[in-house]
């Protein structure tokens, strides 16, 4: 009687199906390393476009700056990163929203200027900001800081308006006691604080149109 031959563990060869799977390892790889390679190129891309778009935006306020320093070549009015500002007392009398007579002129002075600057920067317009101390408002028609200096705000742009600003080109917002550039802890500091600011910023950052 013959006996039965024994099976060797290495009679089925599995070199084929191996070198195939580490050819689609090796591939998979490749793929990835290229995938990787591409994914680098348009970060570094994306890097260097907003490097290029921030040094715009730096070029774009200092040019703006130095035209609203030519507003006030005797320093009348305070220039502070890339804001018009105007003291309150200047413009209003306490607790009121209405322009006083020299308020009204001083405005109507800037309006000439602003317009033309607004001319020749048409992807840009004006939001007017309203600021007071920390004084709460107390039995007159406001009932708060905010309401009050909302409503300079809007006053200030109407009169700007009225002296050649286009209505399209103006916004006015209250920002009330939240945004001091000085401390209320002081009558000094509070003074710096009344105030109303004029700022030069991008149309799409205050109109979808």
């Amino acid at each position: 009687m013959k006996r039965a031959r024994s099976l060797s563990p290495f009679s089925v060869n599995v070199w084929p199906p191996f070198v195939d799977a580490l050819v689609l390892v090796l591939s998979a790889f490749a793929l990835l390393m290229i995938v990787s390679a591409f994914s680098q190129k348009r970060l570094i891309g994306e890097l260097r476009g907003q490097q290029a778009e921030l040094q715009r935006l730096r070029a774009e306020k200092e040019r703006i700056e130095r035209r609203l320093r030519a507003l006030a070549p005797q320093g009348v009015l305070e220039i502070e990163e890339g804001k018009v500002i105007l003291q309150g007392e200047v413009l209003f009398a306490s607790g009121s929203e209405e322009l006083q007579p020299e308020g009204q002129q001083f405005i109507a002075s800037l309006g000439k200027p602003l317009s033309a600057l607004l001319d020749s920067e048409q992807d840009q317009m004006i939001l007017v900001g309203g600021h007071t101390d920390d004084v709460p408002t107390r039995g007159g028609r406001f009932a708060s800081n905010w309401d009050l200096s909302t409503a300079r705000a809007v006053a200030v742009a109407r009169a700007l308006q009225a002296h050649g600003v286009s209505a399209k080109r103006v916004a006015a917002a209250g920002f009330g006691e939240h945004h001091p550039r000085a401390s209320n802890q002081s009558p000094d500091g509070r003074q710096r604080n009344r105030r109303i600011e004029i700022l030069i910023v991008p149309m799409a950052s205050v109109s979808s149109r």
